[in-house]
């Protein structure tokens, strides 16, 4: 596909996850529960990308995921619909260990791509404390 830069192959995938949050919200605002099981991560690794969604209640949870292993910068987008309570941590570190990204989200947000820089491989801790809401979170590895 030409049409298509080389280094904008993780859009349609972005877009993909803010649709699923949004709809999302409006199944947990409105009627509860409905489309999905509680407190389950859907979580998707590969060498390039890193992806995590939850639709919480409650929900309390940590995890390390070791990835993406590649790429200079990484493009992360974030939303967190239907918040109705607790927090959760989200960090990316580098090779080094060095912290190049950590939010701490106490409400609802939608944020579009955000560019971090760093050395591969990179970690991405998630905290969860007593989370309620809906999360999707997605990390890709950026290349020049």
């Amino acid at each position: 596909m030409s049409w298509i830069r080389r280094r904008d192959w993780w859009r349609p995938g972005l877009a993909l996850g803010f649709g699923l949050a949004i709809a999302a919200c409006t199944d947990l605002m409105t009627t509860g529960v409905q489309g999905g099981a509680m407190n389950i991560p859907a979580v998707g690794i590969t060498s390039e990308s890193f992806g995590f969604a939850v639709q919480a209640s409650n929900f309390s949870f940590e995890d390390t995921y070791a990835s993406p292993t590649q790429g200079d910068s990484l493009a992360v987008g974030l939303a967190v619909v239907g918040y109705l309570g607790g927090s959760a941590l989200i960090e990316v570190r580098d090779s080094g260990g060095t912290a190049i990204d950590q939010q701490t989200v106490t409400q609802g947000i939608a944020q579009g791509k955000t560019t971090i820089h760093g050395t591969p491989p990179y970690t991405v801790h998630l905290l969860f404390t007593q989370f309620t809401g809906t999360f999707t979170l997605g990390v890709n590895a950026q290349t020049p």
